[in-house]
């Protein structure tokens, strides 16, 4: 396995300066199908959306456009033609992946509203060294909570506490402290240092909730060879549904609804939960990938033609015009839909 540092995606970020449009596809591990290389979503106004990120969450800026530019490919890859625009790429500790934000101007934009029940909803969790620090630091900026509730005071060293917050684009973040190596569940305790970008954060893992807690073994792990598999152990066991209970509260989702899951790994260091929740008020946000606050993932793939032979196969949505792969910034790259309706990049690795 060769684990691509932070250090060294920062790098390549800087070298290639502004404008890049899409993260360069360099492959954390050698021996993946599809590599995370970026996850984000589209934003409001880049500089509210980097004050919440950079200077709340004091994650480091890895790059950032100060002007809008249009780009005939990217707009065809994305389905945005005749829109410009702006992005910014952020590091993650401890992952070799990157947050990135695009703002998009010059196209019609809507803010669709995001619950963690509904389909093709994505949630970043973010592992924090101290609840009682991150929380004091949500507060004093009046982050809103996804149930609607204050912002709880954190708890001691060594126990589990959570919080979901929207960011001001709408999208789901998660800010946990773990209780201990165990809370990690199937990836290593991240190393945690004073460094840069670590005053709160150590750690990503990625969230989304699907249709059918199935779509996600048919797509993740039987296209892109994920390492997961059904069920969240202790919560729901494989192929069972289970009342969602008090953990509902979180969410403003009832606790008599019931949900099942499928977890486990993107690659060795990063974790990914994929969730079904089965409430009757659930509605899919399947929505242009300029609409604020929609996500997509962004994944380097040894064999993009192959892959989307699959994808084809399954009848996914291709959102890219036309279909095919198209070239921006010299990489082949396709945007699909997985079977949720979730945006999903590929890019062939370099």
């Amino acid at each position: 396995m060769r684990l691509a540092s932070t250090a060294v995606a920062a790098a390549a970020l800087v070298a290639l300066g502004s404008a890049t449009l899409i993260p360069p596809p360099l492959a954390a591990y050698s021996n993946q199908t599809a590599d995370v290389v970026a996850v984000g979503h589209a934003v409001r106004n880049l500089t509210a959306t980097l004050q919440f990120y950079s200077t709340l969450l004091e994650l480091v800026v890895l790059s950032r456009d100060e002007n809008f530019v249009n780009d005939s490919s990217y707009g065809s890859l994305t389905a945005t033609s005749g829109a410009t625009y702006r992005q910014a790429a952020l590091a993650v500790p401890n992952q070799a992946w990157t947050l990135v934000f695009t703002e998009y101007a010059g196209v019609p934009r809507t803010e669709p509203k995001q619950r963690e029940a509904d389909p093709a909803v994505p949630g970043l969790t973010l592992t924090v060294k101290n609840a009682t620090a991150i929380n004091d630091a949500l507060r004093a900026v009046n982050a809103p909570t996804v149930n609607g509730q204050p912002i709880p005071a954190g708890t001691g060293p060594n126990t589990t506490s959570t919080v979901w917050v929207y960011d001001p684009d709408g999208y789901l973040v998660e800010l946990v402290q773990r209780s201990g190596p165990s809370d990690y569940f199937t990836v290593p305790p991240p190393t945690v240092t004073d460094g840069p970008g670590e005053k709160y954060v150590v750690r990503g893992q990625l969230d989304l909730t699907m249709f059918n807690y199935t779509q996600a073994l048919t797509f993740y792990r039987d296209i892109l060879n994920f390492n997961i598999t059904p069920g969240f152990e202790p919560l729901i066991g494989p192929n069972e549904y289970e009342p969602l209970g008090g953990i509902g509260s979180v969410f403003n989702i009832s606790a008599n609804v019931t949900w099942a899951a499928v977890t486990g790994n993107c690659d060795p260091v990063t974790r990914c939960e994929y969730y079904e929740y089965d409430d009757p008020t659930r509605v899919a946000v399947i929505a242009p990938a300029s609409d604020i606050g929609i996500g997509l993932t962004y994944y380097a793939v040894r064999d993009i033609d192959g892959v989307l032979e699959k994808i084809r196969a399954a009848n996914l949505t291709i959102v890219t015009e036309g279909g095919e792969p198209v070239s921006v910034n010299g990489t082949r790259s396709i945007l699909v839909r997985d079977p949720a309706g979730y945006l999903v990049l590929l890019e062939e690795e370099s």
